[in-house]
């Protein structure tokens, strides 16, 4: 089954421009203001002063990336899909973590204006435009949200250690952007060409999130008295480790990546 490379183009086209004009209309309207918020948790105006810009660089390196693709899509590229598969990546994270201390500091989550119609985009380059499975399209979904949750328990750690100091926070900040570097390389090999090495590398990912984020997450909700937003990260992950753990499942994520593989091998030849 052959990609659909029109409609491919013109997803990548809207996600290039709603990547970059959005991330400069948005940071350049609420950057100042975000710096002078008045935040319910200390750290919070941290975020909003330094890793504010850091997101929107993000954010517009998606969309630089989607636009590369629209060309490659346009022009029949084997490339352009794994580009697109990059893009909507880095897009979603962009567009999630800052709203979080935005709401912390009594101001509207203005990026989700951009995350939930990214997250539109998400589905239409898997399914109509990559043809792949609603199973491995929301199995990579779930891994994409444990990247975008593990980079903020680390950059919430971080602003932690700076506020507060805690050890336990210094021990494990380290240890939460590893795990999202490997879970946001294996969202992209999970959604392009799942191996055997995406597997071990999941695995291990999840492994070491719940590890350092359990007690992150229990230590930090008995000092809220409430749910903590640290406790994302390691239930996401949990998910992920016990669907990769259930026999048969991660079976089918690779059988249906050699279907598709095969439909396309064989499309010309039966035109």
């Amino acid at each position: 089954m052959e990609r659909n490379e029109k409609l491919g183009g013109i997803v990548a086209i809207v996600g290039g421009l709603m990547g970059i004009i959005g991330h400069f209309v948005i940071f350049l309207n609420w950057y100042v203001r975000g710096m002078h918020a008045e935040a319910a948790e200390p750290g919070c105006e941290i975020l909003l002063k330094y890793i504010h810009p850091a997101i929107a660089d993000l954010g517009i390196f998606g969309g630089v990336i989607f636009l590369v693709s629209a060309y490659g899509f346009f022009t029949k590229k084997k490339w352009a899909f794994l580009l697109s598969v990059i893009a909507i990546v880095l897009s979603l994270q962009a567009s999630w973590f800052i709203n979080v201390p935005f709401m912390a500091g009594g101001l509207p989550p203005v990026y989700f204006t951009l995350f939930w119609p990214f997250l539109v985009l998400y589905f239409l380059i898997m399914v109509p435009v990559g043809k792949l499975s609603w199973g491995r399209t929301m199995f990579g979904f779930l891994a994409g949200m444990a990247w975008v949750f593990c980079l903020m328990n680390g950059i919430a750690s971080l602003s932690r250690i700076i506020t507060i100091g805690a050890p336990f926070f210094s021990m494990v900040q380290r240890l939460h952007w590893i795990a999202m570097i490997g879970w946001g390389v294996a969202t992209v090999s999970i959604l392009t060409k799942p191996k055997e090495w995406t597997y071990v590398l999941g695995l291990t990912a999840g492994a070491l999130e719940l590890v350092v984020g359990v007690p992150l997450a229990f230590v930090t909700a008995q000092e809220l008295g409430r749910f903590s937003l640290f406790s994302l990260a390691p239930i996401c992950c949990l998910l992920l480790v016990i669907l990769m753990l259930w026999p048969g499942i991660w079976e089918k994520i690779q059988a249906s990546q050699g279907a598709t593989a095969s439909s396309q091998a064989t499309a010309p030849q039966t035109a």
